[in-house]
């Protein structure tokens, strides 16, 4: 997904998180390649190097959610192999392994400059490489089209929906509450 902030792309994804069998949700801007995909690290004492799976391997015959996809560009590349090979290769200091990572990756992202500029081509509003773009199998592209009348009307179905849910539950406490009170 990649649309204008605001129209709910990190809500659908922490909803399909939340509902899917087995998936793993990470914020790309706190992400590094090797949380993504596999890390090695030397163990001090030892000298002994171990292997950490990273999100991609974690999430193997799952989903992994990628939030804010367009604040890590120097790692996109890390996910080529994963999405094309379903595997994550690694070769540092004499250690060689292949992680399989059989995992769909749902990513949203933001266009450069906020908003979509439609003076520009799709390539120009985004970050994304060609061969990566090529790696997604469903591209969907958000766009707030302002419309008054439209935004009243959903502004007020989320009020309706969010007075609802405090008529529901929150009556049930505050009675409590004074109950307690007295």
């Amino acid at each position: 997904m990649i649309g204008e902030p605001g129209l709910g792309k990190s809500q659908l994804l922490k909803g399909l998180y939340s509902i899917a069998p087995k998936a793993i949700y990470i914020c790309g801007s706190s992400s590094s390649s090797a949380g993504l995909t596999v890390s090695l690290n030397k163990d001090s004492g030892s000298n002994d190097f171990s292997i950490e799976p990273g999100a991609v391997v974690l999430a193997s015959n799952g989903a992994c959610c990628i939030d804010e996809f367009d604040k890590i560009p120097q790692h996109h590349d890390s996910l080529l192999e994963v999405m094309e090979q379903q595997c994550v290769s690694i070769a540092k200091s004499g250690t060689r392994c292949n992680m399989q990572a059989r995992t769909s990756i749902i990513a949203a992202a933001n266009f450069n400059e906020g908003s979509y500029c439609k003076t520009k081509s799709f390539n120009q509003n985004t970050c994304f490489n060609s061969a990566l773009l090529s790696r997604f199998d469903l591209i969907f592209l958000l766009l707030d089209k302002n419309n008054k009348k439209y935004d009243l009307r959903l502004a007020d179905h989320l009020l309706n929906i969010r007075m609802n849910k405090f008529n529901q539950h929150q009556s049930q406490y505050f009675f409590v509450f004074l109950h307690f009170s007295w």
